[in-house]
């Protein structure tokens, strides 16, 4: 009977043993391409995997989280996290666990796409080694939602920022926690091109401080010259710049086809003429 009792604490010490080992040791990120190989495969070109394998970016199971149950169950869907199936919000609020940090990024929690439910699903694929994992390159990706505006790119005059360089964000920041108000966006944005046109200036066109450069300017695509919102000059000048506050020479007839710039030559803003007047 003493013989036997050594021999069943030992049994029971493996039989205990083995209820406390899990039926699969954690897994790691390379376990995923087991089943998932061409995701894999495709996610290893990716800028994730680069700030991986530099010791600092993110892997599978850190969108995805712990792999264990997932394989446990055979590849169970439900059994492990899927960005693309959560609601917009949420799927966002992971990409910005690590990305909410980044100069730029931090206000996207606030912002105007995160309040029309668009998330960063909807512009991004994690798995694509396109330029910033976009779905689309430049105008295209915006133009998928903002047709109405795309379209004006097709006007006989529109913006060239639409076909060369970065597009859309050039002047945009899908990031923003809130629209840029117009009388900004001359000096924060068209200026950054448009130098000469915003100034500063001792005498500042008012449309220039109030309404910014869109009071005149169709910025994505018009039918009038310069973009302009109205194809007749003169008729732009007097939608303001009405019969009371202007001299009686100027009468819309006589300068009918004309171009009032012929004269106000410095229409955006002069240092040296309150009227706009040649320099």
């Amino acid at each position: 009977m003493r013989r036997l009792i050594p021999c069943l604490l030992f049994s029971c010490i493996l039989v205990a043993g083995a209820a406390a080992i899990p039926a699969v040791a954690a897994v790691e990120d390379a376990d995923c391409a087991m089943c998932h190989e061409e995701v894999v495969g495709a996610y290893q070109k990716t800028g994730h995997a680069l700030a991986t394998a530099k010791g600092g970016g993110p892997g599978c199971q850190s969108c995805h989280g712990p792999g264990d149950e997932h394989m446990d169950e055979g590849g169970d869907p439900d059994r492990i996290i899927r960005p693309q199936a959560q609601p917009t919000e949420e799927s966002s609020d992971g990409c910005l666990s690590c990305h909410g940090r980044r100069e730029g990024h931090f206000s996207a929690r606030q912002g105007i796409h995160r309040r029309g439910d668009v998330g960063c699903l909807d512009c991004h694929n994690p798995h694509s080694a396109a330029d910033g994992m976009l779905r689309e390159q430049g105008a295209a990706l915006c133009a998928s939602c903002h047709q109405a505006v795309a379209a004006r790119f097709g006007m006989p005059r529109s913006h060239p920022m639409a076909e060369t360089g970065p597009g859309c964000v050039s002047c945009h920041d899908p990031h923003a926690s809130r629209r840029i108000h117009a009388s900004r966006a001359a000096a924060e944005i068209c200026g950054e091109c448009h130098m000469e046109k915003t100034g500063p200036f001792l005498y500042s066109h008012d449309t220039m401080l109030v309404d910014g450069c869109g009071t005149c300017h169709e910025v994505h695509g018009s039918t009038g010259r310069h973009l302009l919102v109205q194809e007749t000059q003169v008729n732009l000048c007097y939608s303001c710049h009405s019969a009371g506050v202007t001299p009686g020479w100027h009468s819309a007839e006589r300068f009918l086809g004309e171009k009032c710039t012929a004269c106000h030559t410095a229409i955006h803003g002069s240092n040296t003429s309150q009227f706009f007047l040649e320099e």
